[in-house]
């Protein structure tokens, strides 16, 4: 008798744990919902540009194509060398160079 209420118990307590594990929803939508992500139906929206940069991470930065220094303007760093603009994407500095605008790019994009 003590181990078939155990065995319930423990059933029940497990029983909780799934159904508050996904949110509270049903375990089929929980499902769906993960593989219809995975799958990449639907686009999440695109980080914004722009936001607060540390000033000492600004300090330190570097063009990672000719090593010179970058400075800020408006949502881009911008090397003072190659002109090249690096977004800058929720605050987080996006220093790659396939991601920095040209500056015949950064033209058209501000004309």
């Amino acid at each position: 008798m003590k181990r078939l209420l155990l065995l319930l118990l423990a059933a029940g307590g497990a029983a909780l744990w799934w159904k508050n594990r996904g949110g509270g929803g049903s375990d089929e939508s929980a499902w769906s919902q993960s593989e219809s992500a995975g799958a990449g139906d639907v686009a999440p929206d695109p980080p914004k540009l722009g936001g607060d940069v540390d000033a000492e991470l600004l300090a330190i930065l570097a063009c990672p194509l000719d090593k010179q220094p970058v400075t800020r303007q408006g949502n881009y760093l911008v090397c003072q060398v190659c002109q090249r603009h690096y977004p800058i994407r929720e605050g987080i500095p996006v220093m790659l160079i396939d991601e920095a605008l040209t500056p015949e790019q950064a033209a058209s994009a501000t004309a």
